[in-house]
Order: structure tokens, then sequence, then C-alpha cells
């Protein structure tokens, strides 16, 4: 029998997986549990804790590790594992050291090496699904209480969220354009876009936008009608444009009367290299010739590629931080 307490943590040396509870009897109990392991050393490098000595619970969704006097717990989420490595062997035991995608870098010293191969097994196999039907999602079974099954489904909801911005339905409405997801399957059934932007302006600048994201409204500013649209790149290569999307921008200018005249600025995130290289590959940025009444800004972040080498090189340097 265990009773949940608390929810804690933000900090970089947690997870957001962690859970505090006091607990009767043992965890033995827990909810599809697959392996248990005592005598396991952790050396959690990011924490301030020393190293501690406990127990290894392995559900189908959790590591948890739970210290001998049973005062703290270490939960991290199967989905959370970055990468694993099986280290060299030690006097204290076999090593598996466990890097997270929330910065947590964890070495757990397993004393039976049959155990440890089991263990990172298992990680393995919960960490990196091969099949989108071996989530947990998808055999998990919820309460047969009506509360839980419904629970947190209405926590966000889109429509709402537009309707809290008050923007104004003389240049605003929500469509629901995308209600099938058939348009764009990375955007929620209603958008919210300019009132007098109709269907088959939408439809047209949507075929011109990488995976259908056409501009649409996230933010909205009552005080100064100021807006954030966000969409992906054109696929405009070297010289393609799309009427549709030239017009539909054109609306989006138009939704702020006080500032009507005043340039649209186009904010691309990457680099004016990067976006003119990728005009080979039939994507690109838009034609500074066609849009002549934007203004363009390149923010220079650079790929996806570049970006998780960076984060990777973060990571390894804070492994050395000092206890």
């Amino acid at each position: 029998m265990m009773t949940l307490l608390n929810t804690v943590t933000d900090t970089v040396s947690s997870t957001v997986d962690k859970l505090f509870f006091v607990h009767h009897g043992c965890y033995d109990g827990l909810k599809n549990l697959q392996k248990k392991v005592e005598n396991v050393r952790l050396v959690d490098r990011l924490g301030a804790r020393k190293p501690s000595c406990g127990t290894i619970y392995l559900t189908n969704t959790h590591l948890v590790f739970a210290d001998e006097e049973q005062k703290h717990e270490s939960w991290i989420l199967h989905m959370h594992i970055s990468s694993m490595e099986r280290l060299q062997l030690t006097t204290a035991g076999f090593p598996l050291y466990i890097q997270c995608k929330t910065f947590q870098c964890i070495t757990v010293l397993i004393p039976r090496e049959k155990d440890c191969q089991e263990v990172h097994a298992i990680l393995e196999k919960y960490s990196r699904a091969m099949r989108l039907e071996d989530l947990y999602a998808f055999t998990y079974q919820p309460s047969c209480d009506a509360f839980y099954q419904v629970a947190g489904w209405a926590l966000y909801d889109t429509q709402t969220e537009y309707l809290r911005m008050e923007f104004p339905e003389k240049h605003w409405c929500i469509s629901l354009i995308n209600k099938n997801y058939e348009i764009c399957d990375t955007y929620p059934k209603c958008v919210a876009v300019p009132r007098s932007a109709t269907t088959p302006l939408l439809v047209g600048s949507s075929k011109f936008r990488s995976h259908g994201r056409l501009p649409v409204l996230c933010y909205y500013y009552k005080h100064n009608q100021a807006t954030i649209m966000r969409c992906s790149q054109p696929l405009s290569g070297f010289s393609a444009h799309c009427l549709e999307d030239e017009q539909l921008l054109h609306c989006i200018r138009k939704t702020n009367p006080t500032h009507s005249s005043a340039p649209l600025c186009i904010v691309d995130t990457r680099p004016a290299v990067n976006s003119a290289v990728c005009r080979v590959t039939v994507t690109g940025s838009e034609n500074a010739n066609i849009y002549s009444d934007f203004k363009f800004v390149f923010l220079s972040i650079e790929n996806i590629h570049v970006m998780r080498d960076s984060l990777h090189k973060l990571v390894e340097g804070m492994k050395y931080i000092a206890q």
C-alpha cells in the first residue's frame, strides 16, 4: 500500500517523474514489476547526495531506486533515458551508466553481472520501443472508476485558449478546416486565422508549406493587436511561389488596422546560408522579390544535428561537475 504525498523538483539533478511517498511494507507491490535487484549503489553525478546503497525496482514504465533506509526514492521514466553504457568492472560491482534526456546522469553499481545484463536488457526494451504499439499507452489499463478514465483529457482545450486571448472577432476567427487532421497532422483540430482568409486560400497556403503547416495564430496581444503566427518553411525552391500564400500573409497584416501599413516581419530561425542551401531540396524561404513588402530576419540557429551535438557536449561536461 503506497500513499502519494507530494510531487517535487524542477531542478536539473532530478527527473520530472521523481516522486516521494511513504510506503508500508515493500516495493514488491509496484504495478507491473519486472525485476528487483538488491545491494545496488547509486552515484548521481548531478546531485548533492553521496553515493547510496539500496534496491532497484524495474517496472514497465520506470526505474525506481530506493535507499536502504527507505527515506529517498529516485524515479526515472524509461522514455527519458537517452543512452546507456556498461562500464568496466570495479571492486564495487558492475557499473551501468545511464544518461537521461532531462540532463540527469547516474551510475548504478550492480553486484552480479547477470543482474546487470538483465537490467540493461529491460531498460533497452522499454526505453526504445521498436513499434508504436509497444508503448505503454497502448497496454495501460485504466481504473474502472469513470473519473480516472477521463482525467487529464480536458486539461488543455485549443478553442478555449484562443478565446482567452480575446482577439477581435471582426479580424480573426476559429477555423475547423483541420478538424480531421487532413490539412496538417501536427496542428490541432481548430486553428485561428484571419477572418478575411477563405477556405481555398488556407488550403492553397498549406500545400505550399512543408508538412501543411500554414501560418496560424499562436499569440495575440490585445493592447496593440500585435500577433505571433507560426508556420513551416515554404516549398519555394529556386523560383516557385504561391499566390494563396502571399494573399494569406497580406490578410494577416491587415488584421492589425493600426499598423496595416507597416511591413510584416518574417522570422526564420535558421542561418541565412542554411535557408539558401535548402532551396536545392525544393524548400528554402520566402522569396524577397515576391514578398517585397515584408521584412526578413534570420536568427542563425543551427540545424538539429549541430544543436544535438552541442547538447551532447554540454551533458558530457556536466558529468564531471564535482559533488
